[in-house]
């Protein structure tokens, strides 16, 4: 006759297996959330970059504009009103930072004078897709430009400084970027003007 023989077994391996299970599942939990954090700091990015590159397309516009149009567009004041034109540039007299509203900024958005938006809505032939509600590949409201004019140059002849601003808005009216350059234009002879 064979012994019988009893096993003890005090569970080591279960709570071992338990306790492994534990940490993957805590691990792979904060990986899970760690993606969706990235995924959301990603399409940020991916946001500002688009307003970024939508303002600095209407300030490039704006040089152009200015470089073909600034002997046939004598500069004007823009303090005491919105903007003076919608169907194209205005060269202005004074200078946009020193002219805004309640003390603003340039980071204040939309620039308002005199109690009216000021500036330029750049969207020629509609290249911006211009849409409140959202949406794949379009754009909460159209940049806007505003060009000041600054005055002749002091350390070089016959040279007139611009100050050109813009702002563009991405998807969504919380994302914006804000641009500002001062723009050159030397002249053979005497600049336009007085």
């Amino acid at each position: 006759m064979r012994p019988i023989r009893k096993s003890i077994q005090s569970g080591m391996v279960l709570i071992t297996t338990m306790l492994l299970l534990v940490v993957v599942t805590i691990l792979a939990l904060a990986m899970f959330r760690g993606a969706g954090l990235e995924q959301r700091i990603a399409g940020n990015t991916m946001e500002k970059q688009r307003a970024l590159q939508a303002a600095v397309s209407s300030q490039q516009y704006a040089e152009q504009w200015l470089v073909n149009n600034v002997q046939t567009s004598p500069a004007v004041d823009c303090s005491g009103t919105g903007s003076p034109s919608n169907s194209a540039p205005t060269i202005c007299s004074d200078i946009l930072a020193n002219s805004l509203d309640g003390g603003a900024t340039l980071a204040t958005v939309p620039w308002v004078i005199g109690g009216g938006n000021v500036g330029y809505s750049f969207n020629p032939t509609n290249i911006f897709s211009i849409s409140t509600s959202g949406g794949i590949n379009t754009y909460y409201s159209a940049p806007v430009l505003y060009i000041s004019e600054l005055g002749q140059d002091g350390t070089l002849a016959n040279a007139v400084d611009y100050g050109i601003d813009a702002w563009a808005r991405g998807g969504a009216q919380s994302t914006v970027a804000v641009v500002d350059s001062v723009y050159q234009i030397r002249y053979i002879s005497k600049p336009p003007g007085p």
